[in-house]
């Protein structure tokens, strides 16, 4: 693993991914984000190259939280969410959180309706995947396909159980997770009072014109 590839030295690459993997699962962890079961897996494809990086932590009860590295080739993995290049993403994170687990439970698509993370997303749901027999990529792929008019969403809930979130990066993709978990949470405690409520008029616009996404949003009706 000491080789350079394209400017690229695997061990300083491998070691920051890591570093990044533990800050990230330390922060969704201290903040209960991650649920009690600790399930947060990463998978990262290495640019340029045909290797995947996988960063798995033992989660549960484990004593020490450390965790496991692994390469691969990027051209065997035929089933990974990274090969649909509409989804534009290098990284893909299951994680199991505590509010937006319960969507999947419900068999219902989570709609995003809270602005820190509409702001940074032009999907306005994350759809369940509700037919486990089927891999994630199928699922997601004919989701694109049926809907071009949709913007592609960040994650793909994993019925009765977590989430597959996807993105540019492993600090990148867990934002998006931190941002989607934390309206989870409080769209559940709206119900309380009445239940979230769509967008005013303009205030999407607003909130993407703040973060550079107002013009890609003009390719998406929905």
């Amino acid at each position: 693993m000491s080789e350079q590839l394209a400017g690229i030295d695997l061990v300083s690459y491998v070691d920051e991914a890591k570093a990044d993997a533990i800050h990230v699962f330390n922060t969704l962890r201290e903040n209960r984000t991650l649920s009690a079961s600790l399930t947060f897996h990463i998978t990262h494809r290495i640019p340029g190259h045909d290797l995947l990086l996988a960063i798995r932590f033992p989660g549960g009860l484990a004593r020490d939280q450390t965790p496991t590295i692994g390469l691969s080739k990027f051209s065997e993995a035929r089933a990974s969410l990274l090969n649909e290049e509409r989804l534009d993403a290098d990284t893909v994170i299951h994680v199991h959180t505590n509010y937006l687990s319960a969507w999947s439970l419900a068999h219902k698509p989570f709609p995003i309706l809270y602005v820190a993370a509409a702001r940074h997303l032009l999907a306005r749901e994350i759809p369940n995947h509700l037919e486990r027999t089927r891999s994630p990529l199928e699922v997601i792929r004919e989701r694109l396909d049926n809907h071009p008019e949709l913007a592609p969403p960040p994650a793909l809930l994993e019925s009765n159980g977590g989430a597959n979130f996807w993105g540019k990066g492993i600090i990148g993709t867990s934002e998006t997770i931190l941002f989607v978990e934390e309206a989870a949470r409080y769209q559940a405690i709206a119900e309380q009072i009445g239940g979230a409520q769509a967008y005013t008029p303009g205030a999407l616009e607003l909130q993407w014109k703040r973060t550079g996404l107002l013009e890609k949003s003009k390719a998406f009706s929905g």
